[in-house]
């Protein structure tokens, strides 16, 4: 996985799509499918990317399959304690369980229909700073 301006996406055949950045020092963790947005500490944000990586996709949520756990396990147990690599991997559960995390793309079957139609831009928006505005003085007369 290539690491580009502290972004890494994960996308696999799976179809589920995991974004995470590190940012202002927030570990910040994106489920694309659910539009889930989670803030986390390290070891769940290593934990998701390792657990992303080893299990398919799901049709419903289900527990993480203890050789996935015992995995991330040995992965992670150089960096951080067993507390909290077995904190992580239950907080990863819960995440995958309420469909906030590592959730089935539900939107796979309808995008072939969607590339196949025309397109029009309806509307064009241009967003320009205010303080740019402000300070341009070329409007002075």
């Amino acid at each position: 996985m290539h690491r580009i301006w502290g972004h890494w996406p994960l996308e696999r055949e799976s179809k589920f799509v995991i974004h995470q950045y590190i940012n202002n020092g927030y570990h910040i963790v994106l489920d694309v499918n659910s539009g889930s947005v989670h803030v986390v500490d390290p070891v769940v944000y290593d934990a998701v990317q390792l657990v992303s990586q080893r299990i398919p996709e799901m049709e419903a949520p289900a527990a993480l399959p203890s050789d996935v756990k015992e995995e991330i396990r040995v992965c992670l147990k150089d960096r951080y304690s067993q507390e909290d690599i077995e904190e992580a991997l239950d907080e990863i559960g819960q995440l995958i369980e309420a469909e906030q995390l590592l959730t089935k793309d539900i939107y796979r079957d309808f995008v072939v229909d969607f590339k196949k139609r025309k397109t029009v831009v309806k509307a064009l928006c241009l967003h320009i700073a205010h303080d740019c505005n402000l300070a341009c003085r070329s409007y002075e007369l």
